[in-house]
């Protein structure tokens, strides 16, 4: 499995349109599982952050390929990950996504 990290500046007044994309994503949660099955992802997981003032959204996935997941998910054409594209464009600064740097991962093997 790979695992990727990352925030994503948010503009300032989107705070109504961030919660629209959660309700979204939330209420239609069958169809964004099948999207996440097909693309190989195994997790991926979104949290809220304030730094210095800011609004970021800190995203983390694991998958089987991080590569493909990325590549099927631009190249789909399921409603839910056009949704999903869309509203992220809508409330994210351009050029505000910062990719994190794994430094250490650790998972059980239980």
């Amino acid at each position: 499995m790979e695992v990727a990290s990352g925030l994503i500046k948010l503009r300032s007044g989107a705070e109504q349109a961030q919660g629209e994309w959660q309700a979204t994503m939330s209420s239609r949660v069958d169809e964004v599982m099948q999207s996440l099955k097909d693309e190989g992802v195994q997790l991926e997981s979104w949290f809220k952050v304030e730094l210095a003032g800011e609004s970021y959204l800190l995203w983390y996935m694991r998958a089987e390929s991080l590569q493909k997941a990325v590549e099927m998910f631009q190249q789909s054409t399921k409603a839910i990950d056009l949704f999903h594209f869309q509203a992220l464009s809508d409330i994210a600064v351009e050029g505000g996504h910062i990719k994190a740097e794994l430094l250490l991962h650790f998972e059980s093997s239980d």
